[in-house]
């Protein structure tokens, strides 16, 4: 058996003030081991409380913990490099998620099997300005013109938008729209980024004002053992560590698509936490720089740290 729990280290701290940490999203299956470490007392044992909100905004968490109105966020890898490369005071302290997720979508059946059968075809998106640079590098690798097909702007509904044709592909994520069209009758056409032009990501990494890390280090520190045993948990005991996720959510419980969600996340939970691939930084930044969504890449010590990690 694996002992996740030597990861946990007797931290002797006091109890002071909870921190706060915001998720990407509303709470859905990429945040199971979250939940994990809060419902077997992981998080308590570290000597640390913690409280876990939602955001209004998708691209608001980072934001937050740079302005200091939460302490930890979670966001992908692509959005924190942009909000560091628009001058916004953060640092990466760990990983949630070690892979991509992300994609174009499209149904069986109208006509797209292909990643350059979108040519003449209208693409859903919901976030300015990265989407539109990841779905046109995607279709470059298919040989595409950006004359050759169009990109729409439908809000955060993408998935709507597909079922309803109003467009014939969207971005998407393969552990949420590709499954939830399949549990609606359709069957999914997924074309994973990374095979097509996107560099290796975080799907999410956990990030800090670095004033935190200076201020409360050991809570920083106790926060990211509970979590690398939480998700070491996860992997091991995937049942166990779902139903503690569906007792903490209890509106997602008995969900098919949750558990469907759930496994084709588990893989991707990043092992002890981690975040400290250079090549990932550095290929990721040479990306967003080219496209003109960061000014200059930083070195990977001024990105992340790994001095908090087990």
């Amino acid at each position: 058996m694996k002992r996740w729990w030597l990861l946990l280290l007797p931290f002797v701290l006091g109890h002071g003030a909870p921190l706060r940490v915001m998720l990407d999203f509303y709470p859905n299956p990429n945040h199971v081991p979250l939940y994990v470490a809060q419902g077997l007392g992981l998080f308590t044992s570290a000597g640390i409380e913690v409280e876990l909100s939602a955001p209004a905004d998708p691209s608001d968490p980072a934001k937050l913990a740079a302005a200091r109105a939460v302490d930890l966020a979670l966001t992908p890898q692509m959005n924190y490099l942009i909000a560091r490369g628009a001058g916004l005071p953060l640092v990466a302290v760990g990983a949630l998620i070690e892979g991509s997720l992300g994609g174009l979508l499209a149904l069986d059946g109208s006509g797209i099997a292909e990643l350059d059968d979108l040519r003449g075809k209208r693409i859903g998106y919901a976030l300015e300005p990265l989407e539109p640079v990841l779905w046109r590098t995607m279709l470059r690798t298919a040989g595409l013109a950006p004359t050759e097909y169009e990109l729409v702007y439908v809000g955060m509904n993408t998935l709507f938008a597909l079922l309803a044709r109003r467009v014939d592909a969207i971005g998407a994520f393969r552990n949420y729209e590709a499954l939830a069209v399949e549990a609606l009758g359709y069957r999914a056409v997924f074309f994973p980024q990374e095979e097509y032009g996107i560099p290796a990501t975080y799907e999410l990494v956990v990030v800090a004002h670095p004033a935190l890390l200076r201020e409360r280090p050991e809570e920083v520190r106790g926060f990211l053992h509970a979590l690398a045993g939480a998700i070491g948990f996860t992997r091991d005991c995937p049942a166990a560590a779902l139903a503690l996720f569906e007792a903490a959510v209890p509106e997602l419980a008995g969900d098919d698509l949750t558990r469907r969600s759930f496994e084709a996340t588990l893989p991707l939970y990043a092992a002890g936490a981690r975040h400290d691939d250079t090549a990932c930084w550095e290929a990721m930044q040479a990306f967003l720089v080219a496209h003109g969504l960061m000014p200059r890449a930083y070195p990977s010590e001024e990105l992340f740290t790994t001095d908090l990690l087990p």
